[in-house]
């Protein structure tokens, strides 16, 4: 109140209080900081030492105080001694229940108790680290059959999708008697069809040639296998028919070899053929694909019976080699037309119905019959109005998809 009376002010007395700090506190704190530390006595005192270590390589212990005093025992650097009594320059310790004795004080420093290692903690060390060996050995040892057992089925299920995949490579045989053939595995002769069920095929077997193209037109095969007196009915069936015109054909029992047809699959084994001779075949055959080889129709008119999917298969051919021509087909009283330019619907036309409608309807055609006659395009460009083959083709699976979906609901 008095500070105030006289108008001294609040601020004024702050500036009054750190004046007195600077002139008084600092400098103590200062000499307290900078003070020298001093340094710890590594002298030995004869009221706090308890235990020493050793610091020379070999200290004898002595009988007294006297470096020619009689020599008691040894011991070595590191060791920790228990203090029994202290003296000026010279300590006794106890190394032992039976060896005690002076040393000099110069050649042993403070330290503290000796570390006894428990024997209960060691057993429950030694305990863990077994634990954790045993689990590791087992862990490895699991995981070695989890990885072997994987590549056990890995390569079960290659064997089983390649096993699939070979069944799916069909053959149609054309003899007029099975043939048997030198098998290595039995040792004689067996069947053509159990020969090749025996390394993963499925064959069927037709004996009349008149019934040979409709067998291979509901069976579908990969590969034909004929007899070498079938060769010309055989060559000429391939190459009139859009579905087979590139199928692998191997025939047996040839007595000499013919010239093989231009960009054809072709093998000849004689009769002495083994078994291994024929798989070997086969494989060569089927491993060539069809993409490589340069499509050909001769100019003579495709001519077949129509059944439920013939047009669409014989059009996705004609569209992706890019043949010309002229498609007839009859079905019943209708006849219809498809012109076709490079691979593309150049005209259709179906019981007054033309463009995609026409050639939609005659895609569901599922009966009667067929012709296609191959004509020169020429260098000109695709008539006006022409029509992407392969999307027609599209749009009508889409189109009969929705209907099938239809009638089921």
């Amino acid at each position: 109140m008095l500070i105030f009376g006289y108008g001294w002010k609040t601020h004024r007395f702050k500036a009054i209080a750190v004046s007195a700090m600077r002139k008084a506190f600092y400098p103590i704190l200062v000499s307290f900081f900078l003070a020298p530390i001093p340094a710890p006595a590594l002298t030995i005192e004869s009221d706090q030492l308890r235990w020493i270590q050793v610091e020379e390589t070999v200290l004898p212990i002595r009988d007294n105080t006297t470096r020619n005093a009689v020599i008691k025992g040894f011991t070595r650097k590191g060791e920790v001694l228990a203090v029994e009594k202290t003296g000026e320059n010279w300590i006794k310790v106890r190394v032992n229940d039976t060896l005690d004795g002076w040393v000099p004080a110069t050649s042993v420093s403070p330290s503290g108790p000796p570390v006894n290692l428990n024997p209960g903690y060691v057993k429950v060390v030694l305990a863990v680290v077994g634990g954790l060996g045993l689990t590791t050995f087992l862990f490895l040892a699991v995981s070695l059959h989890i990885k072997r057992r994987g590549e056990s089925q890995e390569r079960s299920r290659q064997a089983m999708a390649d096993a699939r995949r070979r069944l799916q490579n069909k053959i149609q045989l054309l003899f007029h008697v099975e043939p048997k053939i030198h098998s290595h595995l039995v040792m004689d002769e067996v069947d053509l069809r159990e020969c090749l069920q025996s390394i993963g095929y499925v064959a069927n077997l037709e004996n009349d040639p008149e019934k040979f193209l409709h067998s291979c037109k509901a069976f579908k095969p990969n590969l034909i296998i004929a007899g070498f007196d079938f060769h010309g009915q055989v060559e000429k069936m391939v190459e009139t028919d859009a579905l087979l015109i590139n199928t692998p054909v191997v025939y047996l029992h040839c007595r000499k070899e013919p010239a093989k047809a231009e960009n054809r699959i072709r093998a000849f084994l004689d009769s002495n053929a083994s078994e291994k001779d024929l798989s070997d075949a086969i494989s060569i055959c089927l491993k060539r694909s069809p993409e490589k080889i340069r499509y050909s129709v001769k100019p003579i008119a495709l001519k077949g019976d129509i059944h439920p999917g013939t047009l669409m298969e014989l059009l996705h051919f004609l569209g992706a080699v890019k043949k010309s021509g002229q498609l007839l087909a009859v079905s019943g009283s209708s006849k219809s037309e498809l012109v076709l330019h490079k691979g593309d619907i150049a005209k259709a036309t179906m019981k007054g119905l033309s463009g995609a409608k026409a050639a939609e309807a005659i895609l569901n055609l599922a009966s009667g019959a067929f012709e296609f006659h191959e004509r020169d395009a020429g260098p000109g460009a695709a008539p006006e109005g022409a029509m992407n083959t392969q999307k027609i083709l599209m749009d009508w699976a889409k189109t009969k998809d929705e209907s099938n979906h239809h009638t089921r609901t």
